[in-house]
């Protein structure tokens, strides 16, 4: 009793307050609880989906460390920044504090599932909480590598052991296919609340949960090649003809929603948008790469533009802006589109040519409510943040397909969707994407976009669709961008200029050697769960950021 009542006080009263902003008085009244006074008798278990829901995702402070200064950093969307982070050091508060906050928010969602799991009315909440604790331990194992899991959180309060990654991801893909075959469109709703107000997310559409948890299913499976290729093909191919399919179109985008109406405080609605208001972090030399000359389309051009390239991937202009006097750009610095090297050592950063504000920043695009680079940066911060969308499918079964499995159209075919499906999405003209799609052009590491034309140094089929997929994923998706680049050591990116000695293997190097395998686990561990952490460091070998995770196996 206890135990519900503590996570009542974090996570009911919160969902009460929403659901009171977020409905009609009527409605609230229907439901019939005393807010001051709530027990698990009382209590709806869907009450506690959504505050974890928001909190796990649009809360500003764990998006801008790990999200942001960790994986955005380390795949190199961004540079530049001033913190440790940007020369491969992870920040031992940023790290405890993700870690606390994870497992918070897998004991709400176990506490939701053990109260509910035989209750009639509650069974598509049950499965909807599993689907989400997949997608959370996904990326709480991806970032350490062997976590807590079967008996974490589990309600006895006691220390859990490690289990290894490769059991936790054999168990992620058993939870969501396990979670998405029992989703039932034609099940009753809960009877205290209805599920379309809890679930921000689809709104109460099964179907939709559906193809999130077969996506989710895809994306893990992909994440197996390099270490399990037979267990990958296997789950890959299981996902895509699973019931409910996949995603299918930018319609079906997974996105969390901002609303006003959800802030505790303002973190809650402005979220990840907010970090990027022009005043941050600085596109990478890297992505400048990546994207010059990339698809043949000329730079859109005006008479302030003096530094920008000829051509360029019709996205880019987009992704980040020329600079301007609105974002503090000196005089002398105006009118370019440029990157900046990462890693940078601290004292090359202030430099007026390496400052942030004398450098491309993150489009207005993604940021505010106008499309116009030369403008003042909006204070509407209202787009809603995607956690997986339709590209990243299309390249997910492209990258299948590529290896020979059966993902019911060619790879080529699958690609050119994925391409069409970002474009479409940063609103580009049909006209320029045809013309993209034939170029071979070739960016400045050598990769163009036809599929056919593979001449030259990275320019694969696997290099051409791991490109697209880490630009398509931009910006929200830098997590698996970092995925990506430890799995595969794609797209080909240029090494951290001054990474901290000890934190990668070998400065200076491109892929697995000169960028960061993990993040080491949290300080108190050794203290707090001593024999337990003794036992994991004794598997892996070291608890160092140049310590592989499991899937991370190619040589």
């Amino acid at each position: 009793m206890k135990k519900m009542k503590s996570i009542i006080k974090t996570y009911l009263l919160p969902a009460l307050f929403i659901g009171a902003m977020t409905s009609s008085c009527s409605g609230f009244e229907d439901l019939n609880i005393n807010p001051t006074n709530p027990s698990p008798e009382t209590v709806d278990p869907t009450f506690l989906l959504t505050p974890v829901l928001i909190k796990s995702t649009l809360d500003a402070d764990s998006y801008q460390r790990i999200h942001n200064l960790y994986a955005d950093t380390f795949c190199q969307y961004f540079a530049n920044d001033k913190y440790s982070s940007n020369n491969c050091v992870p920040v031992e508060a940023w790290t405890q504090r993700y870690w606390e906050l994870h497992w918070q928010w897998i004991d709400a969602l176990n506490e939701l599932i053990r109260n509910a799991e035989n209750s009639p009315n509650h069974q598509n909440v049950v499965q909807i909480a599993r689907i989400w604790k997949a997608w959370q331990n996904s990326r709480a194992t991806d970032l350490w590598g062997d976590i807590p899991y079967f008996e974490a959180a589990n309600g006895s309060g006691l220390a859990a052991a490690y289990d290894t990654q490769e059991a936790i991801y054999d168990d992620l893909l058993k939870e969501l296919a396990d979670a998405s075959s029992k989703l039932d469109p034609n099940a009753a709703n809960p009877t205290k609340v209805e599920l379309a107000k809890a679930d921000i997310v689809f709104k109460g559409n099964i179907n939709r949960w559906k193809q999130f948890a077969n996506s989710l299913r895809l994306r893990l499976a992909i994440r197996l090649t390099e270490v399990a290729p037979e267990r990958a093909k296997k789950e890959a191919e299981a996902a895509a003809k699973a019931e409910g399919g996949l995603l299918s179109s930018n319609k079906d985008n997974v996105v969390m929603p901002r609303h006003k109406n959800y802030i505790f405080d303002t973190r809650y609605y402005y979220g990840p948008a907010h970090l990027f208001n022009g005043k941050r972090m600085t596109m990478s030399k890297s992505m400048e790469k990546l994207l010059t000359n990339l698809g043949g389309v000329a730079f859109p051009k005006k008479p302030n533009y003096k530094d920008v390239p000829e051509h360029v991937d019709p996205r880019g202009p987009k992704y980040f802006n020329v600079t301007n006097q609105y974002n503090g750009a000196a005089e002398e610095f105006r009118g370019r589109w440029k990157g900046v090297p990462s890693g940078l050592a601290v004292t090359d950063r202030d430099k007026p040519e390496n400052q942030r504000t004398n450098n491309s920043r993150i489009g207005v695009f993604f940021i505010g409510n106008t499309k116009e680079t030369d403008v003042p940066f909006s204070v509407h911060y209202d787009r809603d943040m995607i956690l997986m969308n339709y590209a990243e499918v299309c390249f997910l079964q492209a990258e299948a397909a590529a290896r020979g499995w059966n993902m019911g159209k060619t790879a080529e075919t699958l690609y050119n969707e994925g391409i069409r499906a970002s474009m479409e999405y940063m609103e580009i003209d049909k006209t320029i994407v045809d013309q993209y799609l034939t170029s071979t052009d070739k960016n400045n590491y050598g990769t163009s976009v036809k599929f056919s034309d593979v001449a030259g140094e990275h320019n694969t089929p696997l290099e051409k669709i791991i490109t697209q997929k880490y630009i398509a994923n931009y910006p929200d998706n830098g997590w698996e961008a970092w995925n990506d680049y430890r799995r595969l050591h794609m797209p080909y990116l240029d090494p951290f200029v001054a990474p901290e000695t000890g934190y990668v293997i070998e400065a200076g190097a491109h892929g697995w050697k000169g960028s960061v395998r993990r993040i080491p686990y949290p300080a108190e561990e050794k203290f707090m769960n001593e024999k337990n952490y003794e036992e994991v460091v004794k598997r892996i070998g070291e608890d160092k950021t140049t310590t592989r995770v499991w899937w991370d196996a190619r040589k």
